[in-house]
């Protein structure tokens, strides 16, 4: 299971470290997470402050091992990249899951098995594609606790 979740994390890091390449002379990666219940509106986003804007949080539906973006979230989630990129069109954005509150116990599960990985991998980039993102954030925290 060790090497199922290290997988995991390395094609998560993968998409993200893709994002990390340096256009017009930029040397330094400047990143700043957002989440609906901040206290800041989406549009009061001072994106030129950044190279890179996290949306935050997706979740994961456990029964099905699929990417989901709750209902309170969903129109924020879709108007998230255009929005910054108003004021900074080269701000890279990224989709993040999971977070501090996520059920730590439905990703355990999930990343047991190749066919769970592959469904939530899967639909993880569905989503982030459909919804304009450049690349994924993996925030599952508490890892270790679930492999000792």
């Amino acid at each position: 299971m060790a090497n199922s979740i290290k997988l995991l994390s390395i094609i998560f890091s993968f998409f993200f470290l893709q994002q990390l390449v340096f256009s017009n002379g930029q040397n330094v990666i400047k990143g700043g997470y957002w989440f609906r219940d901040s206290g800041l509106a989406l549009n009061n986003i001072d994106s030129t402050l950044f190279t890179h804007l996290l949306c935050a949080f997706a979740d994961l539906n456990p029964q099905s091992n699929q990417l989901i973006i709750s209902p309170e979230n969903q129109d924020s989630f879709r108007q998230f990249t255009s929005t910054v990129q108003r004021k900074n069109p080269s701000v890279k954005t990224l989709l993040s899951i999971a977070g501090g509150r996520a059920n730590k116990i439905a990703y355990g599960i999930m990343a047991r098995t190749p066919n769970s990985r592959k469904r939530f991998i899967d639909s993880s980039i569905r989503v982030a594609r459909q919804l304009r993102f450049h690349g994924l954030d993996l925030d599952w925290e508490y890892l270790n606790q679930l492999l000792t």
